[in-house]
């Protein structure tokens, strides 16, 4: 006969391992993040912006990142809890965002044994940007995505794989629908304007900091030929074919302004707009840039970065419209503060466009 306090004892046990699966079941378990499961995964397959082959149990935890545009998607996603490792560059400026970050060292070769005892096993990376040390993470067992949520012409696919990498839930969707909203809204409103009179306006494209001008095969660059003008870059050199950035010589500019005239020169890159005027005249030298016709007719612009590339590029159409010459009213600050307000980011509406001689 059993004895009735051993059966006490035993039925006390079942409860409390029954109480304990419910309350894991509820919770989620391990290190993988809140209200994960391994029973609620699925395995989502996929080809990533650099042509490479996936299959990755999804929700995706304990996400490691580098550079800055994709970290700016996540939070858009509403994907803050997810975000772990930051490069310590880039990636930092974003840290506020992100409650469970860490930092894994350099941008362009990030620390896998950091990732590997924090549980990260999955690296975003940008297309545009290589990592030197891609097959050392994935010999550590890091799955390596690459990303491209740079060029604006690409984004909305490029954004659909990064939803569905965190499970493709109904929220994340919406909040998907709701970007790609006013994405679209702005370059719709730009569609809208006439810029027929300036279609056949020289521009360039100056990336102050590196001394770089982007070339007709650059995403931006096609932004800026979407609204109107075209880059000088198809009269020196129409065959650049896949180069993005042209380091060239001095006096290439002076000589485009002489036998078709420069209507028009972006800069960007730098902080403020002087600093991208002053290391745009630097450059020329001797040459004396302040007499190209893009200067003399008040068609230097600066441009802020965070339009350039990236999640704000469709901010950008509506600024390049307004150099044109169209009248786009507070367009580009009511979208900036939409999404600002929207998605909780602060990005600035100081400064989205200045001319030099307002400085």
């Amino acid at each position: 006969m059993v004895d009735k306090k051993i059966l006490v004892v035993a039925v006390a046990i079942v409860v409390v391992l029954i109480a304990a699966a419910v309350i894991l079941s509820q919770n989620g378990k391990g290190n993988d993040g809140p209200g994960t499961d391994d029973s609620d995964k699925k395995t989502y397959s996929f080809t990533d912006a650099n042509g490479l082959s996936h299959s990755v149990q999804v929700p995706i935890e304990n996400v490691s990142m580098v550079h800055k545009y994709i970290p700016v998607f996540m939070k858009i996603l509403g994907a803050e809890d997810r975000v772990a490792g930051l490069d310590n560059k880039y990636g930092a400026r974003f840290a506020e965002f992100f409650p469970n970050h860490y930092f894994i060292g350099s941008y362009s070769a990030p620390e896998g044994e950091t990732m590997v005892d924090k549980g990260s096993k999955v690296i975003l990376t940008p297309v545009t940007m290589g990592l030197s040390n891609a097959d050392a993470l994935r010999q550590m067992g890091i799955e390596v995505i690459y990303l491209d949520l740079t060029d604006p012409y690409k984004i909305e696919s490029n954004l659909l794989i990064l939803a569905n990498l965190l499970g493709g839930t109904k929220e994340v969707m919406d909040r998907y629908s709701e970007y790609m909203g006013y994405f679209n809204e702005c370059f719709d409103f730009v569609k809208g304007i006439k810029t027929d009179s300036t279609a056949d306006d020289v521009f360039g494209l100056f990336m102050s900091s590196s001394g770089f001008y982007q070339t007709h095969q650059s995403s931006a660059v096609k932004v800026i030929e979407s609204v109107s003008g075209r880059c000088y870059t198809h009269l020196v050199d129409p065959n650049v074919k896949d180069t993005v950035y042209f380091n060239q010589d001095k006096d290439v500019l002076v000589d485009v302004d002489n036998r078709f005239g420069l209507d028009n020169m972006f800069v960007y890159r730098n902080d403020t707009p002087k600093e991208n005027f002053d290391a745009f005249f630097s450059y020329g030298g001797a040459l004396d840039y302040s007499k190209l016709t893009c200067v003399k007719a008040k068609h230097l612009f600066a441009i802020s970065t965070d339009t350039v590339n990236g999640a704000m590029s469709c901010i950008s159409a509506i600024l390049y419209a307004e150099a044109f010459g169209a009248d786009t009213g507070n367009k580009a600050e009511d979208m900036l503060s939409k999404m600002n307000t929207a998605f909780g980011l602060r990005y600035s509406m100081d400064d989205l466009l200045v001319e030099y001689s307002d400085l």
